[in-house]
């Protein structure tokens, strides 16, 4: 009997240590398993892109809502003003370097000093020839929506680079009343080009410098064609008339001045008929 009562009394004993055992079991399991799970819940935010909120206004309701958009229109802002996004839209374009000027001048020198013997005009048109040379290895035109910009580029790099360069890079234009080389279209009040069919000196006046006008005078060397084509196409319309590139020839350039209309007064109908036949630079042009 006293055998019987020892395992009675031994029974609830076993059952008690049985049940924490598997308690004991249980919890380790539980702790792995939570551990298990926040190590995936930090996994998850370590990838998931970052959203800093704007410390500028509330983040909560309708403020939130204008906050917001206020972010994407500064963004937008930026990336207007950002000449590889432009470029991407097809709102840019750069005028490429022309060195023909550069080169005539270059010519006339050595025709002057070894050929002449004046060694005074050879100095002076090979200074102007080799300057103008240079400059149209690095100045680039550059065209958006609504604005003109001049930049430098390293000299004979491709003009694509124009792209990413700042206005800043042409310094400030003190020559021609100081600022920036950017204008708006919205400013320039007439522009004229010298001489349609013959590019040598391209002009416009704006008033974004100076209340009263401040004019502009430019070398054509850059695309001569290309240049009149685009200033056609984007800025205000000239004062005075100007042609399609299609009828370029050495009477429209004639016409573009009042002193080569007097000279045309002067001419027999078969010179008249002479200009209209020149296009182009001889040996220049194609």
């Amino acid at each position: 009997a006293a055998q019987g009562q020892g395992h009675a009394s031994a029974r609830p004993i076993d059952m008690i240590n049985a049940l924490v055992a598997s308690q004991a079991v249980r919890v380790p399991l539980a702790l792995r398993r939570t551990a298990k799970a926040r190590s995936k819940t930090r996994a998850t935010a370590s990838c998931a892109p970052k959203i800093v909120a704007s410390s500028k206004g509330p983040s909560m309701g309708g403020n939130k809502k204008a906050s917001t958009r206020g972010e994407e229109a500064s963004g937008l802002r930026a990336l207007g003003k950002n000449p590889i996004v432009n470029a991407a839209a097809g709102a840019i374009d750069v005028i490429p370097g022309d060195y023909r000027i550069g080169g005539v001048l270059l010519g006339v020198a050595t025709f002057l000093g070894p050929v002449c013997h004046l060694w005074t005009q050879f100095g002076v048109h090979g200074f102007l020839g080799a300057f103008l040379a240079l400059q149209a290895s690095r100045v680039r035109f550059r065209f958006s929506d609504t604005d003109l910009d001049v930049v430098f580029i390293d000299p004979g790099a491709d003009d694509s680079t124009a792209l990413d360069v700042d206005t800043d890079s042409s310094g400030d234009n003190k020559l021609q009343g100081g600022g920036a080389n950017r204008w708006s279209f919205e400013s320039v009040t007439n522009w004229e080009f010298w001489f349609p069919g013959f590019p040598v000196l391209v002009y416009y006046k704006e008033n974004q410098t100076r209340p009263e006008g401040q004019p502009h005078f430019f070398p054509i060397i850059m695309d001569g064609k290309k240049l009149y084509e685009t200033m056609l196409e984007k800025m205000p319309e000239s004062v005075n008339k100007k042609p399609a590139v299609s009828e370029w020839n050495l009477d429209t350039a004639f016409e573009s001045t009042s002193l080569g209309r007097k000279i045309k007064e002067s001419l027999s109908e078969e010179q008249l008929k002479q200009l209209k036949d020149t296009t182009g630079f001889p040996g220049l042009d194609k």
